[in-house]
């Protein structure tokens, strides 16, 4: 299947992480919150019947497309979440990389990523380089292949950090120091996502090329009034990754619909549960509290599934005792997965 692959190069943003504070960021944006952060945008610049043309295709079963969560670049190499059945330690770990340094891998390169898919385990890669603290893994030519100053010892692709504030009490004028999380990435550093399309209509193409523009304009993430969150997403061109098979991994959070369920029962299934939550962004109302959900991670490997994009897009309004739709309009949030082939066995 053929990939759209997309840079977003920018400096500093802030991906909140869900908790009471805003202390700590994740490197990346999820899938869930870029699509989310898509329909916000064309709620921003057109209206309510615009948007529920563009999400009606995605609520009734007929995506025309579906996106991958963002992932580290640095340079030209695009890294990718391993499988979690690849992360089976090696039998005798003082024959290579011990048994920690397989735990702190976050993400591998394209081309470690392949071979992944292909049966191999994190265990079996051979000739192996890595950045960020053992977080990133990638071939010897790759790693070659990376600006001069990503090739010095320590250096890193990003950096997170936290950045002080100060808030003012309107009665009394008395301060309030407060410390948001933020993540910096190097010079020739950033993220990627991944949109495949399933449906050629050059008008919904042009539509969220137009959107992607107005986001990197608008800003990524929170904190973007302080002067986080600028970018610039450009297209990278295409490749081309496995259809979903008897066994696959999931490039997107993914909610699974009902009749879905049995996938998760797959003898190689590997997942872990990602429960998202946070603040919504309304132009009709105040900023409320979505309502939870539980996603599946990226990474996690599934069984066969029919159809080539498994997963629903959830409906995440918040609803009270004395108000059950205080909006007055859904909150979308999509648990499609962006489903990527695997050979059978090898876990």
């Amino acid at each position: 299947m053929q990939i759209q692959s997309w840079s977003i190069l920018g400096r500093s943003f802030h991906f909140g992480l869900h908790g009471m504070g805003q202390e700590k960021t994740s490197p990346t944006l999820s899938s869930d919150s870029l699509f989310a952060a898509l329909v916000a945008r064309l709620a921003r610049a057109q209206n309510a019947a615009a948007v529920e043309a563009f999400c009606k295709p995605f609520l009734t079963g007929s995506p025309p497309f579906v996106l991958t969560s963002t992932f580290p670049l640095a340079g030209n190499v695009r890294f990718f979440p391993p499988p979690l059945s690849s992360r089976k330690p090696p039998e005798n770990p003082l024959a290579g990389k011990d048994a920690k340094s397989f735990k702190r891998v976050a993400y591998v390169s394209e081309t470690l990523f392949c071979e992944l898919l292909n049966g191999k385990m994190l265990s079996d890669l051979t000739g192996t380089r890595s950045l960020q603290g053992d977080k990133l893994w990638l071939s010897a030519d790759e790693f070659a292949g990376l600006p001069a100053e990503l090739q010095k010892e320590n250096a890193k692709v990003w950096d997170e950090e936290q950045r002080p504030r100060v808030t003012l009490d309107r009665a009394s004028q008395a301060s309030t120091l407060f410390f948001t999380g933020q993540v910096t990435f190097a010079e020739s550093c950033g993220l990627w996502f991944g949109l495949r399309w399933l449906v050629k209509d050059a008008a919904l193409q042009k539509q969220v090329e137009n959107l992607l523009a107005d986001l990197a304009e608008a800003g990524l993430g929170a904190e973007r009034n302080s002067g986080l969150g600028a970018a610039k997403i450009d297209s990278l061109g295409e490749f081309e990754l496995p259809d979903p098979a008897d066994k696959w991994t999931s490039l997107s959070r993914y909610l699974p619909k009902e009749n879905e369920i049995g996938a998760l029962t797959h003898p190689d299934s590997a997942y872990s549960l990602k429960s998202v939550g946070g603040w919504l962004d309304s132009a009709a109302r105040p900023g409320q509290r979505r309502k939870m959900v539980n996603l599946l991670a990226e990474g996690s490997v599934f069984g066969a599934l029919p159809g080539p994009v498994p997963g629903q897009v959830a409906d995440v309004r918040p609803s009270y005792e004395t108000d059950s739709d205080p909006l007055g309009h859904p909150v979308y949030r999509s648990g499609l997965a962006l489903a990527v082939g695997m050979k059978a066995g090898g876990a």
